[in-house]
């Protein structure tokens, strides 16, 4: 693919493309899953490694480039070295993260695919750290928020098994090493010492069915006439659950008319807010209306084909700040999505100037409160949930990012990107794009030039963590 400028009906392609790679376990046709948007921006006609096999072998090939000495020599002065993504282990290699994160609120951790074993564990190092270390008291994937709760209810009071509870989030979670770092915070949680307890949400908004059965079942509680009618107010939308598809071919008028709607049933809500908080509690109502925004999110998402690809992270992003303002201003967060997620800009693409990923809102709000570590690889392998078998990649072109970072000779180190000298022959290639890995839930390997776009890094993320090799995560089920 060599055109970088895409229609609409091409983002309508990539959005069947993009199925299943984050959503919950019943995933709607139109979950439009940009950590599948390799083939948004693709990087034409890469120059693959000179020690890469495969079809990218056939594209273009150029004089193999040889890193200058004086970058090699840069990356390991300034790259931190860490020993191992071991959970279990001690927190030693990890201090230098107290200066690189600071007094930040939020901690973004992003990932170059959703299926490798050293992101997960490295995530679940990392959370672990950040809580027993630094105070962080929140947790959120990039997972829907009502489903999320209920492993939230385990990890605050031990109800249910979390095996089971993890078949609710998206199947791209549904591995072992997110179940051992969710049974970490119940352990914490019963045994905190000094650390704060800490809470597992999400914050995604594609699925809509448990967020309308939730707002029904706290207005039968609070207000048992009104249950019934928001019942069918939502009943125009319910009938189109796993058929998004469906919903946005419909008149405007047809969506027009539903999408009112939804929004009667959230702006009662909002009249009743005195009520009901003494009927309930003001987390109660907080959490019902919570719910009835979400709905209506996801309607505005299913509502437009063109949009949808990027309302999805503006919506996450206010979903995050909910999140962080329902915990209090002490609070402090840590999110775990996708590369592209978490990041402050998208790439550099002209064709989506003006729209912007979840990190890029939610830096603007909280500026330096927020820290975004992107995760890149060099070589390895990933599950994909359109394989039963663990998919690898070929080597990285000469000219990526990975390439240049192999060339340090380091198994795996972060390295702050901010604040880069821009007159240093040592620091000025990461100063100008580069292609940089950049895959989801699915992968197709006679197409690595797909899962590739191209960037300024430091524009994109605050610290690197870099990996020499990778293996796949541990599937369930």
């Amino acid at each position: 693919m060599n055109a970088l400028r895409f229609s609409r009906l091409t983002i309508f392609t990539i959005s069947l493309v993009c199925l299943a790679a984050c959503g919950g376990s019943s995933t709607p046709v139109m979950n439009t899953a940009i950590t599948q948007a390799a083939t948004v921006t693709p990087i034409a006609r890469l120059s693959p490694a000179s020690t890469a096999t495969g079809d990218a072998g056939e594209l273009s090939p150029e004089p193999v480039i040889t890193v200058a000495p004086e970058v090699s020599a840069w990356l390991r002065d300034n790259a931190i070295p860490f020993n191992t993504t071991d959970p279990n282990s001690d927190f030693e290699d990890l201090m230098p993260l107290k200066d690189l994160i600071g007094d930040a609120r939020i901690v973004a951790l992003g990932e170059a695919t959703h299926g490798t074993h050293e992101f997960f564990e490295m995530k679940d190092r990392m959370l672990r750290f950040l809580v027993e270390e630094m105070g962080f008291n929140t947790f959120a994937i990039e997972s829907n928020w009502p489903e999320a709760n209920l492993v939230n209810d385990y990890v605050q009071t031990g109800k249910g098994d979390p095996v089971v509870l993890l078949n609710e989030l998206s199947p791209t979670w549904q591995t072992q090493e997110v179940l051992d770092m969710i049974r970490w915070m119940r352990a914490h949680n019963e045994n905190p010492g000094d650390a704060p307890l800490v809470g597992f949400f999400g914050f995604d908004m594609q699925l809509y069915t448990m967020a309308m059965d939730s707002v029904v079942a706290y207005l039968e509680k609070v207000d048992s006439d009104h249950a019934a009618q928001t019942t069918e107010l939502y009943r125009c939308f319910r009938q189109y659950t796993n058929r998004d598809l469906i919903y946005t071919q419909l008149s405007t008028e047809t969506k027009t008319a539903c999408r009112a709607n939804l929004q009667t049933v959230y702006d009662q809500l909002s009249q009743q807010q005195s009520d009901y908080e003494a009927r309930s509690s003001a987390t109660e109502f907080a959490w019902a209306l919570q719910n009835a925004r979400l709905v209506l999110q996801a309607e505005h998402a299913a509502s437009s084909v063109d949009e949808s690809f990027m309302l999805r992270d503006r919506y996450m992003a206010e979903n995050v700040a909910w999140l962080l303002d329902q915990a209090g201003p002490d609070a402090r967060i840590v999110l775990w999505a996708h590369n592209f997620h978490i990041s402050k800009d998208f790439a550099d693409s002209k064709d989506f100037a003006d729209r912007k990923p979840m990190g890029a809102y939610l830096k603007e709000r909280y500026g330096d409160q927020m820290v975004v570590f992107g995760f890149s690889f060099y070589q390895g392998s990933f599950s994909t949930l359109d394989s039963l078998t663990a998919s690898s990649v070929e080597l990285p072109p000469e000219n990526s990012y990975e390439y240049y970072f192999h060339s340090a000779e380091l198994p795996r180190f972060f390295l702050d990107l901010r604040g880069l000298p821009s007159d240093s022959p040592a620091t000025n290639w990461l100063l100008t794009p580069h292609p940089y890995r950049h895959i989801g839930a699915r992968y197709t390997p006679s197409t690595p030039e797909d899962f590739f776009l191209s960037g300024i890094l430091p524009k994109l993320f605050d610290v690197i963590i870099y990996f020499q090799d990778t293996s796949p995560s541990v599937p369930l089920y």
